[in-house]
């Protein structure tokens, strides 16, 4: 059975619904009809930068904890910058007086080393030799002769005396070869004189032919005898 009203109340029902609805969402929207109206909000325009395009502003630099304990500690000088180049001049002098000291150290001991032994007052006193006939001083006996005055003129030899004798070979008379001998003793003791050696300190004495060091009649054998013989002795206390 159908009830033809019931669909047309249906609809009615429908369209109240609906306006209902209506009624519902404007005072939803303005509940208040005296509340003025919202202010508008100005749209925002935000603007987007690619990450490409940013440029990062630089670091700030550090300076390292050292550096700066060292700029702390560093002591403020109060003397001018130009002691610097007079501190280095010094340096420099000592330096080089240094080497010059050293240098001079060292030449002095190569001169000392290079400097030839001194004889000694025994090794200056062996015989003078003669040729024949002859009572001459070589260049030889001469530049020992020089040693010999030089060691017998020092203040500790000044107690010593030295003795001449001359000797002639076999050859001769005997008074011929005692006059010889004296000129050849005499000699050797003229040369002391004038390398500074006193008068006093020298005694010279002539055996001809009577004191041979050597016997025979060879040349060699004669040339040991003809010479002039020198004895050290000390002065006799009074």
């Amino acid at each position: 059975m159908r009830y033809p009203h019931t669909y047309s109340l249906l609809v009615v029902l429908s369209i109240f619904a609906v306006l209902a609805l209506s009624g519902c969402d404007r005072a939803s929207i303005r509940p208040n009809p005296q509340e003025p109206p919202m202010a508008e909000i100005p749209a925002t325009r935000i603007d987007i930068t690619p990450e490409t395009f940013i440029v990062a502003a630089p670091p700030e630099e550090k300076i390292p904890e050292e550096e700066e304990v060292a700029e702390e500690s560093a002591p403020v000088s109060s003397e001018p910058a130009n002691n610097a180049p007079d501190n280095a001049s010094d340096t420099a002098s000592d330096t080089a007086s240094g080497a010059k000291q050293a240098d001079q150290n060292a030449e002095a001991e190569t001169v000392e080393a290079a400097r030839p032994e001194e004889p000694s007052l025994e090794s200056l006193i062996y015989p003078v030799y003669f040729a024949l006939d002859d009572y001459q001083l070589s260049e030889e006996d001469k530049s020992r002769l020089t040693k010999l005055a030089e060691q017998m003129t020092r203040p500790e030899n000044s107690h010593l005396r030295l003795r001449i004798e001359g000797h002639c070979d076999d050859r001769g008379t005997r008074e011929y070869n005692f006059a010889l001998g004296e000129r050849r003793a005499a000699s050797v003791a003229r040369f002391l004189k004038i390398k500074g050696l006193a008068a006093s300190r020298i005694h010279t004495i002539s055996y001809g032919k009577e004191r041979p060091v050597a016997f025979g009649t060879s040349e060699a054998v004669r040339a040991q005898n003809r010479r002039a013989q020198m004895i050290i002795m000390m002065e006799a206390k009074n």
